[in-house]
């Protein structure tokens, strides 16, 4: 007798060929549109394989039924997911697959890349605090980090602490601002009769964004409207995104907390979705100001900031355009983003006047350092590695130099940094510097770049070479 395994994948196999003997008789009425084997100029197209997919894809009768006839199949029959970036869990829970180091404790970035995101979140709360307002750094668990029960029993965590858990750490012993998500979500979700993420989307749901306003503004010292008396209704109206990815043709929603809150903020300029670049509200009842750089996770959290603040923006930009406060100053700056996204913090300097140094040590030509420069906006800014004789082993002070012809020098403090994309690779090492400098600040000519590398016991440099201003 057949295993009942083995007849779970032969009647797997057989639905799915038949499935695939319909849908291609659909691309027939798309024939005109197929791409042409020769150009224009009689020559053979080379790019038609390449063309001829892509038309498939975008013709391919069914698609979206198929691929969620095909995710239920695998599901039901296999208990596997056929979407490579969502994990089946149990009870009905998804979950997104980039989360799964952070699950199971893998430290992807090493203690040096620790420090140099400390270091960096310090010196955007040094510049906000500069300008008046207060700095909060807001890092969202994911759902798994919250809800790690509903995992598959095959994902085992190691019990070691990950990359959350060890910057956490770190930030507890700084000066930097830290609102405590991760403490106050997970004894939320031990405390509260229902989720407060969704089953099937990445995200929280109102419940768990309207903790995250609380505990930002707990953590900011603001006080605040805690909506602690209000009980939500239930709703059945959510789309998942990771329920959307797995069964695309799926009308199967989520649920949603829906609070009798009676918001009287406004969008300003042009709003289209939460989704949007830059987004602007006012509240005729609200007080202060607020700047909150955001991921995804912002999105369910704008309700109850913006009716709080007279005056909020929302920025998705990247790198952070953390300049604007210079013109517009605020009262709180926050910086959110989610815990698989950490390493960012990393990787892309935000665009501000880089703190000016008067004076720079005495250093010995004892490094290397590449050198890149380009203009962006009123900046010029400067970025490269550093190659160091022995890495130090707490975050050093990374001094730019610029001395021009007449002998005139700027020094500038930089941000540990790896501008990965801008250099074309993937990884983010943890021995870069970037930093903007402003273009009042220099005269078209040429200048001769050096770099300062300062630790508590040693203060090594190099040359960098030459950049033109113009």
């Amino acid at each position: 007798m057949k295993k009942p395994q083995n007849i779970a994948y032969f009647l797997y196999i057989v639905l799915i060929v038949a499935a695939c003997a319909v849908p291609g008789a659909m691309l027939v009425k798309h024939r005109t549109e197929l791409p042409p084997l020769r150009k224009e100029d009689g020559s053979f197209n080379k790019d038609w394989n390449t063309q001829f997919t892509e038309f498939v894809s975008d013709h391919f009768g069914f698609h979206d039924t198929f691929v969620t006839a095909n995710g239920d199949l695998q599901a039901e029959l296999l208990h596997t997911s056929a979407e490579e970036d969502v994990i089946i869990g149990r009870d009905g829970w998804l979950y997104y697959t980039p989360t799964v180091n952070d699950f199971l404790g893998d430290q992807t970035i090493s203690d040096a890349g620790l420090q140099n995101i400390v270091y960096n979140l310090t010196m955007m709360q040094d510049y906000v605090a500069q300008h008046g307002g207060t700095f909060v750094i807001a890092l969202v668990p994911n759902k798994n980090t919250v809800y790690p029960q509903y995992m598959p029993y095959n994902y085992r965590q190691s019990g070691i602490d990950g990359n959350l858990e060890r910057l956490q750490a770190l930030l507890a012993e700084s000066s930097v601002t830290y609102a405590d998500l991760t403490q106050a979500l997970t004894q939320a979700a031990a405390d509260s009769a229902g989720p407060i993420y969704h089953k099937q989307d990445t995200h929280w749901n109102n419940t768990g964004a309207l903790i995250g306003y609380r505990t930002i503004l707990e953590a900011a010292g603001v006080p605040h409207e805690a909506y602690a008396d209000l009980t939500p209704t239930v709703e059945m109206s959510w789309n998942g995104d990771l329920q959307g990815m797995l069964f695309p043709d799926s009308d199967v929603l989520d649920a949603q907390h829906v609070y009798p809150i009676d918001f009287t903020y406004t969008y300003q300029g042009h709003y289209r979705n939460t989704d949007d670049i830059s987004i602007r509200t006012v509240c005729p009842t609200g007080t202060g100001s607020l700047l909150m750089f955001r991921d995804s996770f912002g999105a369910a959290i704008i309700p109850y900031l913006s009716e709080h603040f007279q005056t909020a923006t929302y920025s998705r930009a990247r790198p952070e355009p953390l300049s604007q406060i210079e013109t517009a100053p605020v009262d709180l700056v926050v910086m959110e983003i989610v815990e698989r996204n950490i390493a960012w913090l990393q990787q892309e300097a935000p665009m501000h006047a880089a703190p000016a140094v008067e004076a720079v040590p005495q250093a010995e030509d004892t490094c290397t350092a590449s050198l890149f420069s380009e203009q962006n906006g009123s900046f010029l800014q400067l970025y490269g590695s550093i190659d160091l004789p022995e890495m130090p082993e707490n975050a050093a002070d990374h001094y730019i130099t610029l001395t021009g012809a007449d002998g005139t020098a700027r020094s500038y403090l930089a941000y540990h940094c790896y501008e990965a994309k801008k250099l074309g690779e993937t990884e983010i090492l943890d021995n870069g510097y970037s930093l903007y400098i402003p273009l009042t600040d220099l005269t078209p000519q040429s200048y001769e770049v050096t770099l300062t590398v300062q630790t508590e016991s040693t203060c090594t440099g190099c040359s960098l070479g030459a950049v033109n201003v113009q």
